[in-house]
């Protein structure tokens, strides 16, 4: 940093009895911090009052402006021409500048000083983690329920003012329409249209701000009381609370069809895994939190800051980061207290996948993730930074086929991490893929991920569609199970190398308007696939 110097203006002015009079001050350059009319405020008062109702301070206020911009100029050029000759000389510490520059930095910026203690977030993630495993557990998925019945209740009805506004609007439509050319013109009809959406938009965003300002509200009251219970519950033993199975614990709500099988794999240590195959729709397993009086809220809070984390596989189409619309309705009937809301999350995709379009300096590759954290807990070997591999670099505002983007989620029934894979293939192909496809790599890199950051129960689209139509056959539906199920198990068997949590659970989902009988068949085709394990019978032949 520059060293300090000082210097002397001297102001020189006649006085009211026509006497040559002078002023002076010490200004000190380099001048950043100080105001110039307070100098001049200084300067006057060392001055016959008289002065001020003369104007003299207009002129005094241009003749110290010019001085100070003349001597900072000055000490600036000699500074730099010192810095120049020190350089050349090798004289300058450039070690002794860096540390200098650092301290500033930090004595002066927050986001620069070292952290002393946890973050509040840390301090949050440790509290819920201690007290959802003590006597407390009831206690907050009551206060859960009661916060996500207020949201869910402005939500409903907002929809219903806007659906009943809607209806009006339709019917005050249609009555213009039927008057055209006899009392109403064209121009009527545009502007009625016009003043009907900023009605509709006004109601929205008014009910929208509402529940910003009420999810907010509910956030910061209920860290809080996370917090301060801590102090309380813990000056006596906690209870602790049963875990039970893990991996058990989330299951689909009342599936249409399902069945379970124990498989074995591995080249020479082999791991035991669970495979169900199941018929339900992709968003029952994404329903909101605590829409009945289920035990969801409690696997919920048990797996969230836990090693046995579930994901889901969501197919997704490649234009920005667009998200099923149930999905996002489910995520926002309660408030996310763990995370950023699903849309706070989506706007940052969006950006990130904004910087990745301008951003030439990227290499492409196979697939990407993008994504934010998935959650930043001591309880969990998530780490707190963003899961992203080598990220592609793709045309404007648009992913392509096999990348795939994660959101987190603590208020969704079944979902602890949502992985957006993108897919376009259309809904009525009847064309065949391999294992090299990218929705396929795609798949791989989700497992990957997934075994990287304890998500040990994740579902996966067994079709790679999550609804049916008429071009799916029988033989098509087979070739395409088929080849999921053998890549799937490939990259199990494969994930045993990439070190992280071992999958226990892999959900094979089918659109949940599969037929009966078509269910049946590939089903029957997941022990030949993934060889089940049987057991073993032995028997003494020495009796």
């Amino acid at each position: 940093m520059a060293e300090l110097n000082i210097t002397t203006f001297t102001y020189k002015y006649k006085g009211h009895d026509g006497k040559d009079l002078e002023v002076a001050l010490d200004i000190t350059l380099p001048y950043e911090n100080e105001s110039l009319e307070e100098l001049v405020t200084q300067l006057l008062g060392q001055m016959d009052p008289m002065m001020r109702y003369l104007d003299e301070n207009e002129a005094l206020a241009v003749s110290l402006k010019k001085f100070i911009d003349e001597e900072n100029q000055k000490y600036l050029d000699n500074y730099a021409a010192n810095l120049i000759s020190k350089v050349s000389n090798e004289e300058l510490d450039l070690e002794k500048v860096i540390r200098d520059v650092e301290r500033h930095y930090k004595e002066e910026l927050i986001q620069f000083a070292d952290r002393i203690g946890p973050t509040d977030e840390d301090i949050f993630a440790q509290s819920f983690h201690r007290l959802v495993h003590s006597s407390s557990l009831e206690e907050i998925l009551k206060r859960e329920r009661s916060y996500a019945k207020v949201i869910a209740d402005m939500t409903n009805q907002m929809d219903l003012e806007v659906e009943t506004l809607n209806s009006s609007h339709q019917d005050e439509m249609e009555s213009q329409i039927n008057q055209l050319d006899i009392t109403t013109t064209s121009e009527d009809i545009n502007n009625l249209l016009a003043q009907q959406y900023l009605t509709q938009n006004y109601v929205r965003q008014r009910y929208e701000s509402e529940l910003q300002a009420k999810k907010g509200h509910q956030k910061n009251e209920y860290r809080n009381w996370i917090t301060s219970q801590v102090s309380q519950i813990f000056q006596t033993s906690p209870v602790a609370t049963p875990l039970g199975n893990r991996s058990s614990m989330f299951v689909s709500q009342q599936p249409s069809m399902e069945e379970s099988f124990t498989i074995h794999l591995g080249s020479q240590l082999k791991h035991m895994h669970n495979i169900r195959i199941l018929s339900a729709n992709v968003t029952d397993l994404c329903s909101p939190l605590h829409i009945d009086e289920s035990l969801n809220g409690l696997n919920m809070a048990l797996g969230l800051y836990s090693s046995s984390l579930c994901g889901v596989v969501v197919l997704t189409p490649s234009l920005q980061a667009q998200v099923n619309k149930n999905i996002i309705k489910n995520a926002n009937m309660s408030t996310e207290f763990h995370f950023d809301q699903i849309d706070d999350q989506l706007e940052k995709i969006e950006k990130e996948i904004h910087i990745l379009n301008i951003d030439d300096s990227n290499t492409p590759s196979t697939n990407s993730t993008i994504s934010t954290e998935i959650t930043s807990t001591p309880a969990s070997s998530i780490s707190n930074g963003s899961l992203n591999s080598t990220p592609t670099k793709t045309s404007k505002n648009k992913l392509k086929t096999g990348d795939f983007f994660i959101t987190k989620h603590s208020n969704l029934s079944q979902s602890h991490v949502i992985f957006h894979l993108i897919s376009d293939e259309p809904v009525n192909s009847t064309s065949d893929i391999n294992s090299r496809h990218p929705v396929i790599l795609g798949l791989r890199n989700i497992l990957k991920t997934a075994s990287r950051h304890d998500v040990t129960t994740l579902t996966i689209p067994a079709l790679l569609r999550h609804e049916m139509s008429e071009s799916m056959t029988v033989q098509w539906c087979m070739r395409r199970a088929e080849l999921v199920f053998k890549c799937a198990k490939g990259f199990m068997i494969e994930s045993a190398s990439w070190g992280g949590a071992e999958l226990s659970t892999l959900q094979l989902l089918l659109p949940h308007d599969i037929s009966e009988e078509l269910f049946t068949t590939l089903a029957g085709m997941v022990p030949n696939v993934f060889r089940v394990a049987n057991p073993k019978i032995l028997v003494d032949n020495h009796k």
